[in-house]
């Protein structure tokens, strides 16, 4: 996992953002969500995608041209003769070498996000696909010198030519870890369109492997509602309640955040939320001042909201393409250029709750919950946080679902009856992934 940016010393942190690098990509990312907002029928998508192909690779392979002069450097000898120059900094500096590469890794993953809120569109917004899609390990970077790659490229080209298909390239996208491509035809029965899930083998000959199992237990828990990969326990379960956030808090608090640097602001469901637009700020205050001013503004909110309990805490900052549970900023209903920001980290919000206010939004629907999580332990990705019992049935939550929630500002109450659902009508033995229709009505 790559260093968190709050990880970074400020002198670091402060060369990376304003790195040119880190810049022209920002830009970019404005025009990819403009551009990927217009996609509405097949060759749409196929243009967009092959923009976001080459931007990809040439970020790739930039990062590998880097990576190799560092070995090189790390060993003591000397610059390879093909070296490239760097954008900032001393040739034969390895530290100039190692920010550059890291710029490039965040662009790489900045670059995802924006796959990842392609994936989101094509699918209509409906959330099983990425959670039946995203139960794998991350397979790296994507570049042109594997094999796999190459023959991937060549598949999405020729389902285009010859039978004017879309094929979505998973590996464009950090939340589609099963299977290689998604193929979308539009010429299915009764004229709807028929999504088909390709695990690519550039050997013919090879045996069935594991990720091909694996393909086809997705695609088996997308149509017949099977078990999803990973778990013969774990079932997506549609809860049936029409899905709601309060995503225009979030849209009025950077409104003030961009005329004034900050803005604190209540979400209902007793949660507090702190926006900042860094340029903003900087403008108004030194940074220093600006952290200063953050963090006087987020404590005396907190007053006001009189949280009681554990204090819950997320932040969007440095999020793109490391929660694959968590929408990406480029679907938000956010101008582009806030979309963009977010996922550059140029804007930034923080959403508060407390553990007294999660458990009583779920106790108004009828449920019993309880905040399992031990005061001062610190919560882990997978770690049960929240045990809720009802109907004769158990369910629990993890870090992962709690920071979605509070990041989509989803709206409790719809949430706890989405919960009440599940247990309601759950069956017995599952583990449910529970989704929510409609969500298309959020995001598109």
């Amino acid at each position: 996992m790559p260093v968190m940016l709050t990880d970074l010393p400020l002198d670091r942190l402060d060369a990376l953002i304003k790195h040119p690098f880190h810049r022209e990509t920002g830009d970019r990312l404005v025009s990819l969500i403009r551009d990927l907002r217009q996609c509405h029928v097949p060759e749409d998508f196929v243009a967009f995608q092959e923009q976001l192909l080459v931007a990809t690779l040439a970020a790739s392979e930039a990062r590998a041209q880097r990576s190799r002069v560092i070995k090189r450097l790390r060993k003591g000898e000397r610059l390879p003769a093909d070296a490239p120059e760097l954008a900032v900094g001393d040739q034969h500096d390895i530290e100039d070498w190692r920010l550059e590469s890291d710029v490039l890794e965040r662009v790489g993953r900045q670059l995802r996000s924006i796959g990842d809120a392609m994936a989101w569109r094509a699918f209509a917004y409906d959330r099983r696909y990425i959670l039946a899609l995203r139960r794998n390990e991350s397979p790296g970077p994507m570049t042109i010198s594997k094999e796999g790659t190459r023959h991937e490229i060549q598949f999405a080209q020729e389902q285009w030519s010859e039978h004017r298909r879309f094929a979505m390239l998973h590996d464009l996208t950090d939340c589609l870890r099963i299977g290689d491509a998604t193929v979308f035809d539009h010429r299915g029965e009764d004229g709807e369109r028929e999504i088909l899930l390709y695990e690519l083998k550039t050997n013919p000959r090879r045996r069935e492997s594991a990720q091909l199992v694996r393909t086809r237990m997705a695609a088996d828990a997308l149509h017949t509602n099977g078990p999803l990969p990973g778990h013969e326990k774990a079932h997506l379960f549609d809860t049936g309640v029409p899905y709601k956030a309060h995503l225009d808090v979030l849209r009025d608090a950077f409104a003030f955040a961009h005329r004034d640097g900050l803005k604190t602001i209540r979400v209902p469901g007793q949660r507090s939320l702190v926006a900042m637009d860094i340029a903003a700020a900087g403008k108004r205050w030194d940074m220093p001042e600006a952290t200063r001013q953050f963090k006087t503004a987020y404590e005396a909110l907190l007053r006001r909201t009189r949280l009681t309990g554990q204090r819950v805490c997320f932040s969007s900052g440095d999020q793109a393409s490391r929660n694959t549970l968590l929408p990406p900023w480029g679907i938000y209903p956010l101008q582009p250029a806030e979309c963009a920001g977010l996922i550059a980290d140029l804007l930034v919000f923080t959403v508060t709750t407390s553990s007294d206010g999660f458990v009583e939004e779920a106790r108004k629907a009828g449920l019993d919950a309880r905040w399992v999580l031990p005061e001062g332990h610190e919560m882990g990705p997978d770690e049960a946080v929240v045990e809720i019992e009802g109907y004769g049935h158990r369910t629990t939550m993890t870090r992962w679902e709690i920071e979605r929630l509070l990041l989509e500002l989803t709206d409790l109450p719809t949430w706890a009856e989405g919960i009440k659902q599940l247990l309601r009508r759950g069956p017995a033995g599952w583990q449910p992934w529970p989704h929510f229709p409609d969500e298309h009505l959020i995001w598109d």
